[in-house]
């Protein structure tokens, strides 16, 4: 019997602040989700989401009530949908470190062509680059999977003076 190797450590997930809801809104979120959707429906991931309209929009409505929730909309998932259970939720679909950094680049992409309140933009990707880790259910390689400090990306923002970096 060999011991129980542990391969890789979860960072904690700083959740960003709840007035993003309030201050972006509801409806900014959920166009936020869509474009990102968007992307990722043309992108080297695809096939982990329905080509099927009906089926797509219902699972990208279902991911911007879990963003609106997460931002301070209150209980719009969990009420719904229960505990999100990311990685269980995500099991049926192969999400390998490659998967996860396209993912995520992808919402650097979305913050970068979207309105998103620039005096959030460090506290919304330090909190969606490590639940982004948490999506990974199938590793494939040793190596813990890459990490993406905000600072290392701030540069790409154009936040100027009031934001921290």
């Amino acid at each position: 019997i060999k011991p129980i190797m542990i391969d890789f450590v979860y960072p904690e997930v700083p959740f960003p602040p709840k007035t993003i809801f309030k201050e972006f809104g509801k409806e900014n979120i959920q166009k936020m989700v869509e474009y990102h959707h968007g992307l990722l429906k043309k992108s080297a991931i695809k096939h982990l989401f329905s080509q099927d309209e009906k089926e797509f929009e219902i699972v990208t409505n279902r991911t911007a009530q879990f963003f609106m929730e997460a931002l301070g909309g209150g209980e719009i998932y969990s009420s719904q949908h229960g505990h999100p259970h990311l990685r269980s939720r995500h099991f049926p679909f192969t999400i390998d470190e490659q998967a996860r950094d396209i993912w995520l680049m992808f919402y650097k992409k979305t913050l970068k062509d979207i309105a998103f309140p620039k005096i959030h933009i460090q506290a919304f990707w330090e909190w969606i680059e490590s639940l982004s880790l948490r999506m990974i259910n199938r590793r494939t390689m040793m190596e813990e999977p890459k990490r993406y400090p905000f600072k290392e990306i701030a540069h790409e923002f154009n936040l100027g003076e009031n934001c921290e970096k």
